[in-house]
């Protein structure tokens, strides 16, 4: 709203506060010179140009009221939501600017020997004659305020998302897949093992694995990758998989052309490092069809995605693509469904 809509940008930037206050303090020399007109018309020729100094003196008076309720009585009252306070002072300004303005008048009139429009200054049914004066001032008081009231409704709303971005992010980061610490000391200890008898095979795994570990530390940090990288990772996750275990196979299919498509990154390891286990073989494949990205995982084993393994990946698929998304766990075979159209 802030960014699409002038009037909140108005009321809010920094850089628009002269122009705010310009065009306030305009708003409340046009309604002060109108009832001082009116108040006077029946002796304008007589005052003659006096009668603006008449009008700047009463514009004065009203403008310290109204800024008073700008900078003291809203931010201190309305805003802390003290409202029962807040509407008797401003019914006590309201109700006394007007005898202000009367008081102001029979000092002009009896100054300048001019006749009295009021025929008797303590009639209480001044206070009703009055009461037109009061609504408009307690409009333009309410105005002010309400200009307040919503750029810090704005203000608040901002905060609120920010820190619910902020909490979203964090918590993405904390269920982003990752290589889990099982697979990183199976990994540290075969290479161990295998450095004097096989140097080569120790390189090639170390290699492998700092490749995988700079892809997750610096490369998926954006919230978007392309599926092409996230292929090669899990292609270099399964490599280094079989140089750990000679026994197991894997196969990764394409059925369709899908490199220039883009999602969340390290989406599908989560998946991939729960079947391996226990798994001599992997067959994965990628296809796309109406805008509909489907990731199909089948294992050798009867193992099923479950508990919180199952709870976290779901929860993260909610937080990137709610209501966009199917997963299918059996066993041997786990299929996950997402809406990239969009």
């Amino acid at each position: 709203m802030k960014e699409n809509s002038f009037l909140s940008r108005f009321l809010i930037d920094a850089k628009y506060r002269i122009w705010r206050h310009l065009l306030f303090i305009l708003i409340g020399a046009v309604i002060t010179f109108n009832q001082v007109f009116i108040a006077y018309q029946d002796c304008q020729d007589i005052i003659g140009n006096r009668i603006y100094l008449i009008c700047f003196s009463s514009f004065a008076l009203y403008l310290i009221a109204m800024y008073f309720n700008y900078f003291y009585l809203t931010p201190r009252f309305l805003l802390k939501e003290k409202y029962i306070i807040y509407s008797i002072m401003l019914c006590i300004i309201v109700f006394l600017l007007p005898m202000l303005s009367i008081a102001e008048e029979y000092w002009v009139r009896n100054t300048l020997g001019l006749p009295h429009r009021i025929t008797s200054y303590t009639n209480p049914l001044i206070l009703v004659d009055n009461l037109a004066a009061c609504m408009i001032t307690t409009i333009c008081f309410c105005g002010v305020s309400f200009i307040l009231l919503f750029r810090n409704w704005l203000t608040n709303n901002e905060q609120v998302s920010r820190l619910e971005g902020e909490q979203v992010k964090s918590e993405l980061n904390k269920l982003k897949g990752q290589i889990t610490p099982a697979f990183l000391s199976k990994t540290l200890r075969n290479a161990s093992a295998s450095v004097e008898t096989e140097p080569e095979k120790t390189t090639n795994m170390l290699m492998r694995l700092s490749q995988l570990l700079r892809y997750q530390l610096y490369d998926c940090n954006r919230d978007k990758a392309l599926i092409k990288s996230e292929i090669n990772f899990l292609t270099g996750f399964l490599d280094l998989e079989r140089l750990n275990n000679s026994q197991f196979q894997y196969k990764i299919e394409m059925t369709t052309d899908i490199n220039n498509l883009f999602v969340s990154p390290m989406l599908f390891i989560s998946l991939v490092q729960y079947l391996i286990e226990d798994s001599s073989r992997l067959d994965l494949s990628f296809s796309l069809e109406s805008g509909i990205l489907s990731f199909r995982c089948k294992s050798d084993n009867k193992k099923e995605l479950s508990g919180e393994a199952l709870a976290s990946i779901k929860k993260r698929l909610e937080l990137q693509y709610p209501e966009k998304y199917i997963l299918i766990s059996k066993p041997e075979i786990t299929e996950l469904k997402i809406n990239i159209s969009e």
